[in-house]
Formats: structure tokens, C-alpha cells, sequence
């Protein structure tokens, strides 16, 4: 009897701890869905639903897509490991994607993934960032063409300022007015050799997003 009942008493401390984790990776962004986009709506359906696989599906979709909520949510779950394998270079990878789409959220993640990722896996990550980003601005993605931008700017070490006014020259150019500022700045930064380049670099590839 004593078995029976220890058996069951550890049965619905599983259970009680699942739904905790549940709670826990959803909470924070459950709260508030109703500003969110439909896609991200269907995903906390599907994950509510306890359907996880295709909830973490749609996630990885719509993170290709360049969702930013839909990264922050994916790099907590491969961080967490709860309801997928833990993956800390897939959840650095999104984590870095949604902070350079300005969800500050992604900065406690990316402080908890330096403790274990090496400086050689980190860069390499940030390679494939900027090959992600760069596809993404060149198919006119306006967010990911100020996330480029950012990311020569503050997220290279050292930095790239020529890449980085090239990237804010062609937000402007699209109208992202926000990124004017930025692009003025690094302008004073420049010398003229430099600011030629950079320049030039802005038209060759304002065409290639234009064609």
C-alpha cells in the first residue's frame, strides 16, 4: 500500500512540475497575445493544446519568416530544453536575431548561453547570422535590413562601420526613418575612402533588393 501510494504521489509530482514548465515558458509571452500576430496566436494554441510538435514547428517557421517574437519564444525553449532537446547554439543564433529586432528580453538569454558556448562557437553563430539577415534584407525584409545594419555596427567584434552605414544608407533609402540618425552618425565616422565604398556598396545593393 505504501508503494502504491509512493508511486502515485511521485506520478503527480511529474505532472505538477510539467505543467509549472509549461507555465513557465509560455507565461511571459502569453500575456499579452491579444497584440500579437495570428501566426504567433495559432502557436500558443497548438502549445496550450499540448500539441508540440507542431507548435514548435510553426515556431521555426515563422522564425525563418524573421518573427522576432516567434525567436524569443524558440531560444527560451531550446535554452529551457522542456519541451524540445536543449540546442544553446540554435537558441544563441535566435536569441541574437530577436535582441537585433529590439527585443531586449533575448539580452538575459544570450548573458546565460555565454557561460556555455565558446568564443569560436559564438562567432561562428554570428557567421550565420549575418548570411540569415543578409538573404532576408536582399528579399527587401525591412526588419532584417536594419538588424544587418546593427549588427556590423555593435554586434562584431571588431566592429564593421563601413557595412554598417552601407546597411543604414539603404534603411533610409527605403524609408525606414529611424535609421537615420544611425546612418548620420556613422557618416562623421568615416573617412573619405571609407564613405566612397561604402557608398558605392549602398547601390550595388539597393539594386539587387529593388530587382
Amino acid at each position: 500500500m505504501f508503494d502504491i501510494l509512493k508511486s502515485y504521489l511521485k506520478s503527480v509530482k511529474f505532472l505538477a512540475s510539467f505543467i509549472l514548465v509549461i507555465f513557465c515558458v509560455l507565461g511571459s509571452l502569453v500575456y499579452g497575445a491579444e497584440d500579437t500576430s495570428k501566426d504567433m496566436k495559432i502557436v500558443y494554441k497548438l502549445l496550450q493544446e499540448k500539441k508540440f510538435d507542431e507548435g514548435i514547428q510553426q515556431l521555426q517557421n515563422l522564425s525563418e519568416s524573421n518573427n522576432i517574437k516567434a525567436q524569443l519564444l524558440i531560444s527560451k525553449i531550446f535554452l529551457t530544453g522542456d519541451l524540445t532537446p536543449q540546442d544553446f547554439q540554435n537558441s544563441y543564433f535566435w536569441a541574437s536575431s530577436a535582441l537585433l529586432g529590439g527585443l531586449k528580453k533575448s539580452e538575459k538569454i544570450l548573458e546565460k548561453l555565454s557561460n556555455y558556448l565558446t568564443e569560436k562557437q559564438i562567432n561562428e553563430i554570428k557567421a550565420k547570422l549575418k548570411i540569415f539577415l543578409e538573404k532576408r534584407a536582399i528579399n527587401n525584409d525591412k526588419r532584417a535590413i536594419v538588424q544587418i545594419a546593427k549588427l556590423y555596427e555593435n554586434y562584431l567584434d571588431p566592429p564593421d562601420m563601413i557595412n554598417a552605414y552601407t546597411w543604414y544608407n539603404i534603411a533610409v533609402a527605403k524609408g525606414i526613418k529611424s535609421a537615420k540618425a544611425k546612418r548620420d552618425e556613422i557618416l562623421n565616422e568615416l573617412n573619405e575612402k571609407d564613405l566612397l565604398e561604402a557608398q558605392s556598396l549602398s547601390f550595388k545593393l539597393f539594386k539587387q533588393i529593388n530587382n
